[in-house]
């Protein structure tokens, strides 16, 4: 028996990429920025973990992975992840999720599934984004019941981005600077997400690292609420190589502000940094 609620509301796209930070009278180092490095560089095998803080209490742990390509109608996508887990050790918080979106050369969507739960019922969703029909495709199947199905289209007016695919759009143009207004499609809803990107470095030092080391900064202002209750403003720093990984962020969630920074990773070479203190591969 097929079922369909045009009033559902689905819960979780994520965005998380954003922070602040101190400075010192320390020596800087810069990535070396030869012609070729300008344009941002897709990292198939890519890993990228970072810890989330409120104050001095770690929240979760999130991980962001670039695993192959593929092609949805001809497009040629990035198959990328996210994982969110919580820390088992805090009762308030209990999140264990993991997000797909295939996204394309320009930074846009074309399909994003996930395990979402709504109202108690967990489901297996899709979206598809049909960019030639400016329509997005909607289909949740319920996990305990396969017979339980909600089928939408939303209309595409704009051309939307989810929540990671807003990730890699930053890190595609941080080194451009300018004013992005974006429309993001969250909770099968439309929201606006302001984005500046400063073209300013700033030096900037994350546990990581034994030094500081130049940094592009970016502020945004999402005007809506998402997973975990993310929404207003946030800030962030991104490499200045051309992967243009987040580094450090801050944003506001539903317990108050919180700090994302990157603790370790793979595929990643790290250019700028001649000494590590942890142990991550830099192939």
């Amino acid at each position: 028996m097929k079922k369909t609620n045009k009033n559902f509301i689905r819960k979780p796209l994520k965005y998380l990429i954003f922070s602040a930070w101190m400075l010192v009278n320390l020596p800087v180092l810069t990535a070396a920025t030869p012609a070729d490095s300008l344009t941002f560089k897709w990292l198939i095998g890519e890993e990228l973990t970072y810890k989330v803080k409120w104050a001095f209490i770690r929240l979760g742990t999130l991980k962001l992975q670039v695993i192959d390509t593929t092609r949805i109608d001809s497009q040629r996508v990035y198959h990328t992840r996210l994982l969110i887990d919580s820390n088992p050790l805090l009762f308030f918080v209990n999140m264990h999720s993991v997000f797909e979106s295939y996204i394309d050369e320009n930074f846009y969507p074309h399909l994003f599934v996930a395990d979402e739960t709504i109202d108690g019922v967990t489901y297996k969703t899709y979206y598809r984004f049909n960019h030639p029909e400016r329509l997005v495709d909607v289909r949740m199947t319920d996990v305990e019941d396969t017979t339980r199905i909600i089928e939408k289209q939303i209309p595409m007016e704009e051309t939307f981005q989810d929540g990671m695919s807003l990730i890699f759009f930053t890190r595609g143009n941080v080194r451009k600077g300018g004013t992005y207004n974006l429309t993001a499609f969250y909770e099968a809803k439309i929201g606006k997400l302001l984005l500046w990107v400063r073209e300013k470095k700033s030096r900037i030092k994350i546990e990581a690292f034994n030094q500081l080391v130049d940094a592009f900064e970016v502020d945004g202002k999402a005007n809506f609420k998402a997973i975990a209750g993310f929404q207003g403003k946030f800030r962030g720093w991104f490499a200045t190589d051309r992967y243009a990984p987040p580094l450090y962020a801050l944003l506001k969630v539903f317990i108050g502000n919180v700090s994302v920074e990157l603790e370790s990773w793979e595929k990643w070479p790290a250019p700028f940094i001649s000494d590590l203190k942890n142990s991550s591969t830099a192939n």
